[in-house]
């Protein structure tokens, strides 16, 4: 028998190795360097009699420790970053990598930390798609071979928000008033230490003058295939209303840096539009559509019913160029908002990226999704189907009024099997109480989503809002809040509690979403709801600091504002209600610029489940 102290002692100055040789062969083998204690059972420093336990815990023991940790990434984790960051205790000098079961590095560990980069085309030749579903192990080295247990955690492929390299993803804001005002983008760095965000920006990019809307939208991702975001900012009343946008590379280990493109800043890749009122940078998002490795550029806007794919030419980004010369061109020529919004994933299970685009206006406002399924890496001209705003629960998208079908979206796999589900909002439903539906993908190549949603989720009663509009599901996100690797909804409701605004989290039931009607005694397993109005204009579920709960983000930009709210287990932040009192984890300010919050960096991606049941 041994103690506990003895082990205590023996992991902190050896390695596992030697204290199990120690335990072992103390009472049963004393020929093994004996102590004349040991040999006659004497308690003492490496054998006391007291504070016992059996052998078998004792491997139980051994079978938990682990001198190397990873930081920034945990089981069923979205991998938003470009690098792997860890600790590592005294004993360990390297750490063993292993990504797949395939490739095996070794990197060495600096005062007690270790750093490792990920497939990114232009640093390391290889890359992951985006939506894709990993393994890394890892296992630390001394100066007798392995230390302690090989770890391992599984992990899917998200779009980099990582500016400086840190592994952590950081977080993307604009604040965007008016054509009276300057606009601005702003970069909050996470904090590994705190879990928390910096409550000031980071980085402040602006383009300096009034009118032109700069920062109406803003998307990340990694142009250049270096391992680093960047970030992209749309400016859709520039020159008036034919819009620019503009991409900002990263400086690697130093981020994006300030710019004012007025006083000499300058952008790494300008994008202008053609087409008079197009408001090119209305909507736009940063994704690797073609496969290639390097994040591609993808605009849409509804003004003139148009969208714009541009890709990557490589280690250089994308080069500055106006959308005549877009790789790919979509305008259907409608007149139905075409544009609204878009999302990308990989919605047959096939490996390459697909694309949805809604509009909202479509049939009085029933709203329509346009569903553009990917041939081996390259989008079609022309979608392969449509979905259209549903006929039911009454009083349905057909219904006097419709439900701006569309008008929010998230392409994300709900249920597991590794086809991107849809997920749209239409807060028009029922006279403005709002209402998201829920599409499971059926992973084929023509029509991947059935005209009837699998599950609803109604707003709030039309009584309880702010001129009886609610407008629940104006904005949408989705992010894992328990681990269990299932995402959660997020659904926003800018006008519920009387005009306060109110965000509510719902729970993936193991890839399943149950039927709610909050204006009929329905709930969400976490409720927050804001002080002012404009509370939920932008909403967010991101996981910032790696434990592997997606974290809470909520914009209310008529006060200028950001919260933010940790996750625990299984609830998320639980119910929070501001206007009694009550506070967040995090408040977001910034002293440059208004309305902060106009509009968040969202992420896109499909979430591979680790499910397989």
């Amino acid at each position: 028998m041994f103690g506990w102290k003895t082990i205590e002692r023996c992991f902190k100055f050896s390695s596992p190795f030697w204290c199990v040789i120690l335990v072992i062969n103390c009472w049963t083998n004393p020929i093994i360097r004996p102590h004349a204690e040991c040999l006659v059972k004497i308690p003492n420093y490496f054998c006391p009699k007291d504070d016992q336990f059996t052998l078998w815990e004792l491997f139980i023991l051994l079978s938990l420790y682990n001198p190397v940790s990873i930081s920034n990434l945990s089981n069923n984790s979205l991998v938003q970053t470009g690098f792997i960051v860890g600790k590592a205790n005294p004993e360990v000098s390297l750490v063993s990598i292993t990504l797949d079961n395939l490739f095996e590095s070794v990197v060495t560990v600096n005062n007690g930390t270790w750093r490792y980069a990920l497939p990114a085309r232009a640093l390391t030749g290889t890359h992951w798609q985006l939506g894709t579903k990993h393994s890394i192990s890892i296992q630390g080295i001394g100066e007798h071979g392995p230390v302690g247990l090989r770890k391992n955690i599984n992990v899917t492929k998200g779009t980099n928000q990582d500016t400086n390299g840190d592994g952590f993803p950081d977080f993307y804001v604009t604040a965007t008033l008016g054509q009276s005002s300057t606009g601005y983008a702003f970069i909050y760095l996470s904090n590994e230490n705190t879990g928390v965000p910096s409550n000031l920006p980071n980085t402040i990019i602006t383009d300096g003058v009034t009118g032109t809307f700069f920062g109406s939208s803003i998307g990340a991702g990694d142009f250049n295939g270096d391992g680093y975001a960047d970030m992209i900012v749309g400016s859709q009343a520039y020159s008036p209303f034919l819009g620019r946008s503009y991409i900002f590379l990263s400086l690697g280990s130093n981020g994006i840096q300030n710019q004012n493109l007025n006083s000499g800043g300058l952008a790494n890749t300008i994008f202008s539009g053609v087409n008079a009122g197009g408001r090119l940078g209305a909507f736009t998002v940063g994704g690797d559509v073609n496969n290639d490795g390097y994040d591609d550029a993808i605009f849409s806007s509804p003004w003139n019913d148009e969208a714009f794919i541009f890709y990557s030419q490589g280690t250089n980004g994308i080069a500055t160029q106006n959308t005549t010369t877009a790789s790919l061109t979509y305008i259907p020529g409608a007149n139905d908002n075409f544009g609204t919004k878009t999302a990308i994933g990989d919605i047959n299970g096939d490996g390459y990226i697909d694309m949805v685009i809604s509009a909202s206006t479509y049939n009085a406002s029933q709203g329509r999704i346009y569903i553009y399924i990917s041939n081996a890496g390259i989008l079609p001209p022309t979608p392969q189907g449509y979905l259209e705003g549903p006929t039911s629960p009454s009083p349905g998208c057909t219904f006097t009024g419709g439900c701006g079908f569309g008008t929010s979206l998230v392409l994300s796999d709900l249920n597991g099997d590794h086809c991107a589900d849809l997920s749209a909002g239409g807060p028009g439903f029922n006279t403005n109480q709002g209402i998201v539906f829920l599409f499971h993908s059926n992973c084929s190549s023509t029509t991947p989503f059935e005209s009837t949603p699998n599950s609803f989720l109604v707003g709030p009663s039309n009584g309880s809002c702010a001129s009886n509009v609610c407008n629940f599901g104006s904005s949408l996100s989705v992010g894992d809040v328990n681990a269990d690797g299932y995402p959660e909804l997020l659904v926003g409701s800018i006008n519920a509690s009387g005009g306060k605004g109110s965000v509510y989290l719902f729970p993936n039931n193991n890839g399943n979403f149950t039927n709610v009607d909050l204006s009929l005694g329905g709930s969400a397993i976490s409720t927050l709801v804001g002080s002012g109005s404009g509370f939920s204009q932008s909403i967010k579920l991101e996981d910032i600091n790696g434990d592997g709960l997606a974290d809470i983000f909520v914009s209310a930009p008529a006060s200028n504002t950001i919260y933010h709210y940790r996750s625990f287990p299984i609830f998320g932040p639980g119910n929070i209600d501001l206007s009694i009192g009550q506070t967040p984890t995090l408040i977001l300010s910034t002293n440059s610029g208004q309305t902060l919050g106009s509009a968040f960096a969202m992420n896109h991606f499909k979430f591979h489940s680790w499910h397989f049941d």
